[in-house]
């Protein structure tokens, strides 16, 4: 997660998940693995053949196919309905019985809910995706299928697109509703968001904290802050030679201080150390002779 989308890469992420749950590399059971997608439905189904085991999370967002194509660009090539069967076909893949043998019973899909999860990601946003129809549509998709359906309330960040989450009562309603169809439905943990720590808000905080500071930054933030103009640079740099000059005179204070610094000391702890080192050979060699007598 947090890569782009997996299955446009999917050679190197099929390679990816092989060496997490080898048992001769990082033995990760089977269910510690989820690749997440936003739907490419090929691969999906390729996934599922190579890999039947490992987790699949699918980031749906929307209901139906012209509210997700409304908020998801990729929506528009892989239909809403073909993607829902596609995770349900992984969701079932080790079931014994197969697809074409006929209907899976609920107790086939409880069995199969417990070696692996199918999951839906839906982000919560104030508009068509979130009203009560939209749970309902979302309840029906998921009917009869044993999916794990999680809410993620949208963490308010700062950009030009101005979108907000839903109150807890009305997410709460949602998810209720959702669960009445058969579904288990979850509302995530949001973490981090009171210190703008949470999704998307750490890189706004930083552009702003760059722009405020002049443009200067680190290295690492070069493509997403303009070029400090000469007059920002020269000021960086007078700056940078005040702070040089300054660092050093309290060194120069600190290494020869006005009271002969550590030169002082350096006679001393040298005599210090001969002498316990004298006293230490002299033990030793008088042990040493006791123990010879004994």
């Amino acid at each position: 997660m947090g890569m782009g989308e997996p299955l446009n890469n999917y050679n190197n992420v099929i390679e990816a998940c092989r060496g997490m749950i080898d048992r001769r590399r990082w033995n990760l059971a089977h269910g510690r693995v989820t690749v997440s997608t936003v739907g490419v439905t090929p691969k999906m189904r390729q996934l599922t053949k190579e890999l039947p085991e490992v987790n699949l999370a699918l980031s749906l967002h929307a209901p139906t196919q012209s509210k997700r194509v409304a908020i998801v660009p990729a929506a528009k090539m892989y239909p809403i309905d073909d993607m829902i069967e596609a995770l349900d076909e992984h969701m079932m893949a080790l079931s014994k019985k197969k697809k074409g043998d006929g209907y899976f019973g609920l107790e086939e899909r409880k069995s199969a809910s417990k070696r692996k999860r199918a999951m839906l990601e839906y982000v919560m946003l104030n508009g068509d995706t979130s009203t009560i129809e939209s749970a309902h549509q979302l309840g029906k998709l998921c009917e009869n299928r044993q999916l794990v359906v999680n809410l993620i309330p949208y963490n308010q960040t700062d950009v030009k697109d101005k979108l907000s989450c839903p109150s807890e009562e009305h997410m709460k309603e949602f998810q209720d509703i959702v669960t009445s169809y058969g579904a288990s439905c979850y509302i995530r943990r949001t973490m981090g968001a009171d210190i703008a720590g949470a999704c998307g808000q750490l890189v706004v905080q930083k552009e702003k904290l760059s722009q405020s500071e002049g443009g200067l930054g680190d290295i690492e933030d070069s493509p997403f802050i303009k070029k400090a103009t000469r007059k920002n640079e020269n000021k960086g740099k007078d700056d940078r030679s005040l702070t040089n000059e300054t660092h050093e005179k309290h060194l120069e204070e600190y290494v020869s201080p006005s009271d002969g610094g550590f030169e002082q000391w350096v006679k001393p702890l040298a005599y210090a150390t001969v002498v316990t080192s004298s006293c230490f050979a002299f033990s030793l060699a008088l042990l040493l002779s006791r123990r010879r007598r004994i």
